[in-house]
């Protein structure tokens, strides 16, 4: 019979098995992802932009799992915030464009999937206060009089998000359904609100079910938190919480696990800015798609909005 220390030894060799593997795939698609985008932008017009902003949003991502520690040690460094800040925007820049272009991806399976990840970069830029971004990406991708808009419920953790923060922003959403087994987050829609003393259960029984909701090794797909940025980051609760306007993780709720890792924190709110790779692919891109450029005006909007806020 296993005991309860062997079988926590099990599970942190697994653990550790699946990061290491996952760094090599990591590493392996940083190299071809940046050939892709050089590729692109040395000739915009001969590549598919689609191809193009895949390269960009995976990029994006990449940089953000570097940003928060690629160790998988136990005594995790804290996040490079500046490199983690720049690659959200190169992931919502890649993002954009893939919106823009939905045929290629709004068969069932994949649209689950793509429109499960815009949510979670919704949900970041919220937790990272950069609400006038956020507006736009909520509009732009899921909200009901966008042109790219959702004509079918959204459930799970993408209705969590956009349910909540269509309410926040005060854009019109498409309608959230829950199954019975997610009844905390129909909760959480109609509840984020409350009082503490009403809101705290609700928060942790949300952060039982993102670390429930982590994949680590199995066969199932569409777990929702299934990259390294959102299992490390609970951006759900810290989007809740800086909605609530709160400016750091209560006592309460730090101690749980969901909150164990260094970045799993209520950053200040800092200024956005973008990589020379994502300025670059944003004017080329542009340039193919001007509809494009209204990211551009979101980017100047939330600089702008972020500078008062600081002064």
């Amino acid at each position: 019979m296993q005991t309860k220390s062997s079988t926590l030894r099990e599970t942190e060799q697994q653990r550790q098995t699946i990061l290491q593997t996952a760094r090599a795939q990591a590493e392996a698609l940083n190299g071809m992802y940046q050939n892709t985008l050089s590729a692109f932008l040395v000739a915009p017009n001969a590549m598919p932009l689609p191809r193009a902003a895949r390269a960009m949003f995976w990029l994006g991502r990449l940089r953000q799992w570097r940003a928060i520690d690629l160790s998988g040690d136990e005594a995790c460094s804290p996040p490079n915030v500046t490199s983690l800040q720049l690659g959200v925007i190169e992931s919502i820049a890649g993002t954009h464009a893939l919106a823009l272009h939905k045929e290629k991806w709004s068969g069932p399976h994949s649209r689950q999937a793509y429109e499960r990840d815009m949510a979670l970069q919704v949900a970041m830029l919220l937790a990272l206060e950069w609400r006038e971004l956020a507006a736009f990406a909520l509009q732009a991708w899921f909200g009901t009089n966008s042109e790219l808009a959702s004509l079918h419920p959204v459930s799970g953790m993408t209705g969590l998000i956009i349910g909540v923060a269509g309410q926040a922003l005060g854009v019109g959403v498409p309608q959230v359904t829950f199954q019975k087994g997610d009844a905390v987050l129909s909760k959480i829609v109609n509840h984020w609100q409350d009082s503490d003393i009403a809101f705290a259960p609700l928060a942790r029984e949300l952060a039982d079910r993102h670390v429930n909701q982590c994949r680590l090794d199995t066969d199932h797909s569409l777990f929702d938190f299934d990259h390294p940025v959102e299992q490390a980051i609970p951006v759900e609760l810290l989007m809740l919480l800086r909605l609530r306007d709160g400016d750091k993780v209560p006592a309460w709720l730090a101690r749980h696990g969901a909150f164990s890792h260094p970045a799993a924190v209520m950053l200040k709110a800092t200024t956005p800015s973008q990589s020379q790779l994502c300025h670059s692919f944003i004017t080329s891109a542009t340039t193919l798609l001007p509809q494009y450029g209204d990211l551009s005006a979101a980017l100047d909007r939330q600089i702008s909005a972020s500078r008062k806020l600081s002064s």
